[in-house]
């Protein structure tokens, strides 16, 4: 089968994260050709592309335009392609305008892959007809039903990064990370608020325990001269956050609350290393149980991680559900499940 996907390619954003995820798996047995932004285009601030190289199948094909409705410049290799589908990612960060125009043109099956979580004003996008619309659960069906046809939508979850167990005398031999210390660990670019919590439950902890919190960032000090804390610079791939993470007694995600509905890619890519994940009861990790602990406030906050800390059987079982999630929602089995979709669609007439 040969599929092009128009999407973000090796960015930090989580449609990058998605695409990456589903398209390694593609390209182990069709042929895929993944049209990328243009370097130059896609540097607003939350979105910076890795630096790594692309790999033979990306094309650097479109501008990501400056705001949702604006035109840009297209490859036209996306139109004269001979490829069975076309797969487009975050359509409100495409050039609406330049694709109403070349659409007509392209004889594959369409789907897109649907991120946002609310739906845009901008009416022109909705002009865009595909053969099937993709979201992560029921909360973006519900929103997508008001644009789209109830029979073209389809439900296919969030993949999650592979289980990889780590060796966690050897991952802080690597990082420099004491033997005898209880660690927990945070990574991202998140604004200093959302540090907060976990700031304070280190120095509640740290009188109990012989601790060190390590932050892993690519830019941004944060205000605080305590000895448990330990600022490291990078932007690293999650071939190396794993390792930290193997590193780790717990992991402390940093996130405050969305006004729309969203999931989270950090969430969904490092389930897998089996650290126990702490987060804010949030809408990102809203359909998440047992896999991740969730908490309401500071005193349930300090609860949970001591209970996870100490007790040998909570762990297990969280982490075991965490395995479960994974395996159930690999990214090969997600691609799987796409590729059963786009087979289905090459069948319509």
């Amino acid at each position: 089968m040969k599929i092009a996907m128009m999407s973000r390619w090796n960015a930090t954003c989580g449609i990058s994260a998605h695409a990456e995820l589903v398209g390694r798996d593609w390209v182990k047995k069709h042929d895929l050709t993944v049209f990328a932004p243009t370097l130059e285009s896609a540097t607003d601030w939350h979105h910076n592309p890795l630096e790594k190289e692309d790999e033979e199948f990306v094309i650097r094909g479109y501008e990501q335009p400056e705001a949702i409705g604006k035109t840009g410049w297209i490859d036209e290799r996306l139109w004269k392609g001979d490829y069975d589908i076309f797969v487009l990612q975050g359509l409100e960060l495409l050039p609406i305008p330049t694709l109403l125009e070349m659409f007509p043109k392209i004889e594959a099956k369409k789907v897109l892959v649907w991120h946002a979580g609310k739906l845009p004003e901008y009416e022109d996008l909705y002009k865009l007809k595909f053969d099937a619309v993709v979201c992560f659960d029921s909360r973006f069906k519900k929103m997508l039903n008001e644009k789209y046809p109830e029979e073209r939508i389809h439900i296919i979850p969030f993949p999650c990064r592979m289980v990889v167990k780590g060796d966690k005398k050897r991952a802080r031999e690597e990082l420099g990370i004491p033997r005898g210390k209880t660690v927990l660990f945070s990574f991202g670019k998140e604004p200093l608020f959302e540090y907060e919590d976990y700031l304070w439950l280190a120095n509640e902890l740290k009188e109990k325990y012989d601790l060190k919190y390590f932050v892993l960032r690519s830019y941004g000090e944060i205000p605080s001269k305590s000895d448990f804390l330990e600022v490291r610079r990078g932007r690293p791939q999650y071939e190396e956050i794993y390792r930290y993470l193997h590193a780790s007694d717990v992991f402390l995600w940093p996130r405050s609350e969305a006004e729309t509905i969203v999931v989270s890619s950090t969430v969904f890519q490092c389930l897998g290393a089996l650290t126990p994940i702490v987060v804010p009861a949030v809408k990102h990790v809203e359909l998440l149980d047992k896999e991740v602990l969730k908490y309401k406030n500071r005193d349930d906050l300090k609860e949970k991680v001591v209970r996870v800390l100490e007790d040998e059987d909570f762990r297990k079982e969280v982490l075991n559900a965490a395995e479960r999630y994974v395996i159930k929602n690999s990214s090969e089995r997600i691609a799987n499940e796409f590729i059963a979709l786009f087979s289905h669609l090459r069948t319509l007439i």
